[in-house]
């Protein structure tokens, strides 16, 4: 029994022994020459591509959604300046009506003089230049208007001060000074400028009214409305 054990051990040994220079000497088995020597076929490598995230410049822009309550941001606007226009002058408002004459130191009492019942009021002797810090003088009724009383004259454009009394005049006659002439011409004046009518001016006028300043009648020139 032990040698027929042997010898089949050994003719085992010898085959095996074949098959080895078998498989050494010739072409490489295939996937089913491995299987039969107990070799398994390796696992397929399986390669896992990662997604490239996309680049800051081609990714779309962040917006900030709006904040509940946030003001609305609006376009700057340009600011258009409007120059306001200055008030219009002031008008007179007439509150008296009367005859209007004019006298000169060539008709004054005593003629050829300046003159004046009131010198205390301002100017001491009849004159001015019409402004309301300045005004010419002027006369009425004695009685009528308290000494210093200004009126303004929208005819003339010019301001007056009761300085002075006039003997011929009544109620609101007023006579005013045209200047401290002594020739014919000024009398010529003096009745150019008189209206037949009454006329209106303003007692106790406000100090922004339009003026013509200067004497009525000067160096042979009269004044025209």
């Amino acid at each position: 029994m032990r040698l027929k054990i042997a010898a089949a051990v050994a003719t085992g040994a010898l085959l095996a022994a074949g098959g080895l220079l078998a498989f050494h000497h010739g072409a490489a088995p295939d996937s089913g020459d491995r299987l039969a020597f107990g070799t398994s076929a390796p696992s397929p490598v399986t390669t896992t591509t990662q997604p490239v995230p996309p680049s800051s410049s081609s990714a779309p822009p962040k917006t900030t959604p709006p904040v509940a309550g946030s003001p609305k941001t609006s376009k700057p606007t340009t600011a258009t300046s409007t120059k306001k226009a200055g008030p219009p002058p002031k008008q007179a408002v007439p509150n008296a009506v009367g005859t209007i004459t004019f006298y000169a130191a060539e008709d004054n009492d005593p003629p050829g003089s300046r003159e004046i019942a009131f010198p205390e009021v301002l100017h001491g002797r009849a004159g001015g230049t019409g402004t309301f810090a300045d005004p010419l003088t002027f006369a009425a009724a004695d009685g009528v208007f308290a000494p210093g009383t200004r009126i303004y004259v929208p005819d003339v454009k010019r301001y007056f001060i009761l300085e002075d009394t006039c003997a011929t005049c009544s109620g609101s006659h007023i006579d005013l000074w045209v200047g401290p002439a002594t020739d014919s011409a000024v009398l010529d004046c003096e009745d150019a400028l008189t209206h037949d009518d009454a006329r209106p001016y303003e007692v106790a006028p406000p100090p922004t009214l339009p003026v013509t300043p200067g004497d009525l009648y000067r160096s042979g020139t009269c004044f025209k409305p």
